[in-house]
């Protein structure tokens, strides 16, 4: 009996058995271990397919937000563009416009001219003797004038007279020239003619003119 029990306290301390043991914790730790990394490569792998998805969302914003800057920039210089050419011009449509609201009856407008010129600003002088210095001008004065030819078909010629009057009255002359300032008319009226070989319509020819103020313009 006390044979049999060394036997079996021999066997169970083998140290082959304890080593297949220890290999086979080993393993099981290896295997949880790579399990948890399997997992981890999972989870990873979701959380980057989320964060591309999300930038994708993104980008498409961005380019949405930066083609609509664009677009803005785009605008913004051609209301520049247009402001700049409307403060930097002198703009006939409404001079035009203008002379359609003077009508007067028995005036016929036969000619519309304008004629505009440029003076450049002259030079200015700062301090005296060396220190002097001169400043060249920077700008330019556009002066226009306007001159409107026609035939006065009023018994009494003086409708010419009439007519004046009324262009200096239209709101925009009244507002760019003042009635003072307005039209005026060009020497003296002519002598009268007929207005054909044989006709007993006559008619007086005229020439009124004004002076636009001259407006200061930048050299852009």
């Amino acid at each position: 009996m006390a044979e049999a029990q060394a036997l079996e306290e021999a066997r169970r301390r083998n140290p082959v058995k304890l080593g297949i043991w220890i290999a086979g914790f080993g393993v099981a730790l290896v295997g949880l271990w790579i399990a948890k990394v399997q997992m981890d490569i999972y989870f990873a792998r979701n959380e980057l397919s989320n964060l591309n998805a999300q930038w994708k969302a993104a980008e498409e914003k961005y380019n949405g937000v930066t083609a609509e800057k664009a677009r803005i920039g785009a605008i913004n210089g051609n209301i520049s563009a247009l402001d700049h050419l409307t403060t930097n011009r002198f703009l006939w449509g409404p001079v035009l416009n203008a002379l359609q609201q003077s009508v007067v009856d028995q005036i016929v407008v036969t000619h519309v001219w304008g004629g505009q010129t440029y003076e450049r600003e002259p030079n200015k002088s700062i301090g005296a003797g060396a220190s002097q210095k001169t400043i060249p001008g920077s700008a330019n004065f556009e002066k226009v004038k306007m001159s409107i030819a026609g035939k006065d078909y009023s018994p009494s010629a003086e409708g010419f007279k009439k007519y004046e009057d009324a262009l200096n009255h239209v709101d925009y002359f009244a507002k760019v020239l003042g009635v003072r300032e307005g039209f005026t008319i060009e020497g003296a009226p002519g002598p009268k003619f007929a207005d054909a070989p044989g006709s007993q319509k006559e008619y007086r020819a005229f020439t009124l003119t004004n002076q636009f103020p001259a407006i200061r313009r930048s050299d852009r």
